[in-house]
C-alpha cells in the first residue's frame, strides 16, 4: 500500500478551505441570517446585530435645530444695550467728565495728562466750547475715542442728526485725552438739552459706543 505524501502547501490549502467553510457556517447561523425558501438570501438589518443603529429611526439633529426660537435670549430686555448706553461711558475709561476747559501736562514718559476746569453739566450760552475730558487704563494699543454731540431739545435743531464730531487718538504712552465741541451756529448755543455719544475705536457705530453725556445750555446771563 502506497501512501500520498502532503506538502506544506497542500496543509495551508486544507486549513484555509476549513476557516472559509467555518465562517459561512457562522454568518448562516445567526438570528435572521440565511437563504429563504426561493433562495434568495435574507437583507441585512443592522438591528439584528445590535450595533446600537436601531435605536434612531432618523439621524441626529443639533438641540439649536429643534429649539422653537434658538435666538431668543438676544430678545431678553435684560440684555438691551439701551441699558448701558444710555448710561455715563466705562468699560476702557477709568473717568469722563464734561468741563468747561482744561490744562495738560507730561508726565514721564512724555504722555500727555489732561485735567478738567471747572467740571459741570450746565453751561452758558455764550460758551465758546464745551469739553470732554477723560482718563484710561493703561493699554498695549493706539485706539481713538469719538464723540458725537445731538440736540435732544433744542428749539429749531433735530435730534436725529448729529451737528458736531470730535476724536482724540490716544497712543501707547497716553493715558488720558479731551475732546472739544463748538455750538452749532456762529450765533453761539442754542438753549436747550445735549448729548454726547462716546465711541471707542476707529469708527462710530453702535457697537463700537461705550454710553452718552448729557448736559444743559442756559441762557445768557
Amino acid at each position: 500500500m502506497r501512501w500520498r505524501s502532503y506538502n506544506c502547501k497542500d496543509c495551508a490549502s486544507i486549513s484555509m478551505h476549513i476557516c472559509h467553510l467555518l465562517f459561512m457556517l457562522f454568518f448562516l447561523c445567526l438570528p435572521g441570517h440565511g437563504w429563504t425558501q426561493d433562495g434568495v438570501p435574507t437583507p441585512f438589518s443592522p438591528d439584528e446585530l445590535q450595533h446600537g443603529f436601531f435605536q434612531f429611526d432618523t439621524m441626529p439633529t443639533a438641540p439649536e435645530d429643534v429649539a422653537s426660537e434658538p435666538m431668543d435670549y438676544y430678545k431678553n430686555p435684560a440684555l438691551d444695550l439701551s441699558d448701558f448706553t444710555d448710561a455715563v461711558p466705562g468699560g476702557l475709561l477709568r473717568h469722563i467728565t464734561l468741563a468747561e476747559s482744561f490744562e495738560e501736562d507730561l508726565d514721564l514718559r512724555r504722555g500727555h495728562r489732561y485735567y478738567p476746569i471747572r467740571p459741570t453739566k450746565a453751561f452758558s450760552a455764550d460758551a465758546l466750547a464745551i469739553h470732554v475730558v477723560f482718563r484710561v487704563f493703561k493699554h498695549y494699543s493706539a485706539y481713538e475715542i469719538i464723540g458725537r454731540l445731538f440736540p435732544e431739545n433744542v428749539p429749531g435743531l433735530s435730534g436725529k442728526t448729529f451737528f458736531d464730531e470730535e476724536s482724540a487718538y490716544l497712543a501707547l504712552e497716553d493715558e488720558s485725552g479731551y475732546l472739544k465741541f463748538f455750538p452749532p451756529s456762529q450765533a453761539g448755543w442754542i438753549p436747550g438739552q445735549y448729548r454726547i455719544d462716546i465711541f471707542v475705536g476707529y469708527e462710530a457705530n453702535e457697537i463700537t459706543r461705550m454710553g452718552t453725556l448729557r448736559f444743559t445750555v442756559t441762557p445768557k446771563a
